[in-house]
């Protein structure tokens, strides 16, 4: 299964270097006003005052920004990242050009050779050239898993289900589980995300986005099960601990929530992830 967590993914081969918003409105309602000065698929850096701050895109309804700097040159390959490679490789592959997306992904392994989601596009690969896929199935698979990469996924939910036709791959109800849920169709993502479950019982990032979709529809009861079985897989989630404090809170558990989002800020921190630390940080000194 080729991971995305909602969403540990990077928006297109370049990044605008700076773009001034306007305006850029939270799923809260709370709206935030300065320069962005960085945007990734996961996140936007925007500077407020003298402070730079960082939010997630998933808790992001709109920006609303004019672009004061375009694309930068693009990297030379000593530069280009797992995560470069991965997207370079799944471009070819949904130009049906499968032997330069092998090549893509292999120089990605020597970037980084656990790279989780290169060695599940290589069993692909693998798998298209000893037939036991066939390339139709392929050509689909790339296709739906490069317009997810970079968010278009109006256009990867017809791909996937058209490679679901082909083979009932449960993974694919994952994939579809995440385009619904960033689509804001948050029922017909838990629809995927459970048909997922019910076939792969020990991955926690499908029970963390059935959490976050039914936190969505602020069905919190549900939601705080899901992150509960999600951390049984993985006690070192983060993220979960994170969403499963703000569902106690709201369920007025404020000591429970007060422990799981301190766990948050410490398991950030271990991981070395100091700007979502200082996030939950700030967050966890408003609860009174």
């Amino acid at each position: 299964m080729i991971k995305y967590f909602l969403f540990q993914v990077i928006l297109g081969f370049c990044l605008p270097a700076l773009l001034f918003a306007e305006s850029v409105t939270l799923k809260s309602g709370r709206i935030i006003e300065g320069k962005i000065l960085e945007e990734t698929d996961q996140y936007i850096k925007i500077q407020v005052e003298d402070r730079a701050i960082y939010y997630e895109r998933r808790h992001i309804t709109s920006i609303e920004a004019t672009p004061q700097e375009m694309v930068v040159s693009p990297k030379e390959d000593a530069l280009l990242t797992d995560t470069d490679y991965l997207k370079e490789g799944l471009k070819y592959g949904a130009e049906a050009r499968f032997e330069e997306a092998e090549e893509a992904f292999k120089k990605g392994l020597a970037v980084k050779a656990d790279a989780h989601n290169l060695r599940e596009v290589l069993k692909l690969i693998n798998q298209l050239k000893s037939g036991s896929v066939k390339q139709a199935y392929a050509l689909h698979m790339f296709k739906g898993s490069n317009y997810l990469m970079n968010r278009q996924f109006e256009e990867a939910i017809p791909e996937f289900q058209a490679a679901l036709k082909m083979d009932p791959n449960p993974d694919l109800y994952y994939y579809l589980g995440v385009c619904s849920y960033s689509l804001e169709q948050y029922e017909q993502a838990i629809d995927y995300l459970q048909k997922a479950a019910a076939e792969i019982k020990d991955d926690n990032e499908i029970y963390y986005n059935l959490g976050i979709s039914h936190y969505a529809l602020r069905q919190y009861p549900q939601a705080v099960g899901y992150l509960q079985k999600a951390l049984e897989i993985d006690p070192q989630d983060a993220d979960s601990y994170g969403v499963l404090g703000t569902c106690h809170l709201i369920l007025g558990q404020k000591q429970l929530a007060k422990e799981e989002l301190s766990k948050s800020i410490e398991l950030f921190r271990k991981q070395g992830d100091y700007l979502k630390a200082s996030d939950v940080e700030t967050f966890l000194k408003q609860v009174k």
